[in-house]
Formats: C-alpha cells, structure tokens, sequence
C-alpha cells in the first residue's frame, strides 16, 4: 500500500513540474532570427525518436535553442525572423 501511495505522490509530482513547464514556455515572449536549425535522433528502450530544435539570436541579443515538433519546425529556415507572443504555444514566422 505505501510503495502506491508513494508511486502516486512521485506521479503527481512529475505532472505538475510538467505543467510548471509548459506555462513559463506559454509566458515566454520574444522576437529574433533562426540562425540555425537541427535535429537528433535519440536511441529509446523503446525505439528511436527525433528531436527538433531552432536556435535563436534574439533582438536582444542573446542565443536561445527552442524545441518544437516537426510540424512546426519544418516551417522555418536559417534566416527567417521569429516571433514568440506570450500565451501561444509556439513561435511564427
């Protein structure tokens, strides 16, 4: 009974570290020119899996990487200007 009590605590604990996540990335704002694009396939017990990443020189100067899916990474290119709004998800063109 207590390992499930535990397993449900850590569970719990996880989610919301995730959530915590997902809402500074929604809060986060800036605008800036892609300087490169990459991805890496990553080796899962479970099998392969691709990570998309954009990295940024912001307007205010600083260099960020940005993970996105696919779908969103394969919209931009090396040169493009990027614009993040606070409360969207992901960035656009």
């Amino acid at each position: 009974m207590f390992i499930l009590v535990a397993g449900t605590v850590v569970f719990l604990l996880l989610m919301a570290s995730a959530s915590d996540q997902v809402s500074q990335a929604m809060a986060e704002a800036f605008e800036g020119e892609v300087i490169r694009r990459r991805s890496k396939q990553v080796t899962l017990t479970t099998g392969m899996r691709t990570d998309y990443w954009l990295d940024v020189r912001t307007d205010d100067g600083e260099v960020m990487s940005i993970t996105l899916p696919w779908r969103i990474w394969g919209r931009f290119e090396a040169g493009d200007r990027i614009v993040k709004r606070a409360g969207e998800r992901w960035p656009s063109a």
